[in-house]
């Protein structure tokens, strides 16, 4: 999405109000299990104060991944507040954090796409009611037990927590 922003450039105190809605290419594959499905909307204001371009809007999109638990296909709408500064590129003091625009063109896909992704939660679960289910039989784990009657694999890095525990088990039954 790229925006004309020739009015605010060069006029102190100018806004410019900005409503776009497009397909950001950066978007499709986020931590390999997340997909923005459908376009990025962009309301927001772009202003000119005294000579620094200073970007504020929310950004919105909807994405689907799959829950931690269960594994089903979710679909999720994000909503992104954006409050940024803008420095002319021709000028060349820009930061390497800092947002670029140049000339009279400001693209909005990179700063979207960067505050989309940082806003994305971690973690997803479909329901509350959601149980993580075995890999091998498919039913819900409770309490570490599951339909196969097999006792979940241990995560290596806790494999010396279970050990300290069984070992606490032990001296307390004894």
């Amino acid at each position: 999405m790229v925006v004309d922003i020739s009015a605010v450039v060069k006029v102190a105190g100018a806004e410019l109000k900005i409503n776009e809605s497009g397909i950001i290419e950066d978007l499709n594959d986020i931590y390999g299990v997340i997909s923005v499905v459908g376009p990025v909307t962009f309301n927001g204001v772009v202003a000119n104060l005294d000579g620094v371009l200073h970007l504020e809007g929310d950004a919105s999109c909807t994405y689907v991944t799959r829950c931690d638990y269960c594994n089903n296909q979710i679909s999720r709408e994000l909503r992104v507040k954006i409050s940024e500064d803008l420095v002319d590129e021709q000028n060349g003091n820009a930061e390497e954090d800092q947002y670029t625009y140049s000339g009279n063109w400001l693209n909005l896909d990179k700063i979207l796409s960067d505050q989309i992704v940082l806003a994305m939660p971690m973690h997803h679960r479909c329901s509350e009611n959601c149980q993580i289910i075995c890999e091998k039989c498919g039913e819900p784990v409770i309490g570490g037990k599951c339909g196969c009657n097999n006792d979940q694999p241990i995560d290596p890095r806790l494999a010396a927590l279970k050990d300290l525990l069984d070992k606490k088990n032990t001296e307390t039954e004894e």
